[in-house]
């Protein structure tokens, strides 16, 4: 193999060079340790390269989701979230089309949950998001439940962080002509109380 200039010749084509020439195994071994960073850094290039390009069009991911329950206080607990249905549908197909897909690692260790959101590029980058918690056994919930409920949260949320997005706030369908005044929920007022 012929290479005009060898300092503009990627690791493979040094490598052939160096096969063809009758090179020690040495610096065979250094050369292919050489095309595995090169491999690894153009697969790092092509991941952020498709990150951006997802940013440009990124989804809008709205809240689609009420939630309201008598919390162990007695009290009423409710807030607005975006269903694990929502965020995959928003983001996934986004994905996609740049060369990314995702998959989740969970584990469980005692009382914690802990899930780990992959992102992957065709090019064989990949990066993660790990997330963890205690089951969600709010509202009532049997144990499997609050398992699920938990893993659901924690798969919605290593997602949306592993790509950088955050979910819009519901349109209210018109019911702001109602003349209904809104209202702030609990972690709202402790989340105002603590800026204080």
């Amino acid at each position: 193999v012929v290479v005009a200039d060898v300092s503009t010749a990627t690791p493979i084509e040094l490598l052939r060079i160096a096969v063809s020439q009758g090179a020690d195994l040495a610096k065979i071994e250094r050369l292919m340790d050489l095309q595995d960073r090169w491999e690894a850094n153009q697969a790092r290039k092509a991941f952020a390269a498709a990150m951006a390009e997802f940013k440009k069009t990124a989804p809008q991911i709205v809240k689609d989701t009420h939630v309201s329950f008598q919390n162990k206080a007695g009290t009423l607990t409710e807030y607005d979230h975006a269903s694990l249905f929502a965020v995959c549908d928003a983001i996934i197909a986004g994905l996609a089309e740049v060369g990314i897909s995702h998959r989740w690692v969970p584990r469980q260790t005692g009382n914690k949950i802990e899930i780990t959101c992959v992102l992957t590029h065709v090019a064989g980058h990949s990066e993660s998001t790990t997330m963890e918690s205690g089951p969600d056994d709010s509202g009532g919930k049997n144990s499997i439940q609050a398992i699920g409920s938990a893993k659901s949260y924690l798969e919605r949320y290593t997602l949306l962080g592993a790509t950088g997005l955050a979910t819009k706030e519901m349109d209210d369908d018109g019911r702001g002509t109602t003349g209904k005044a809104e209202t702030i929920n609990e972690r709202q007022i402790a989340d105002l109380v603590a800026l204080g």
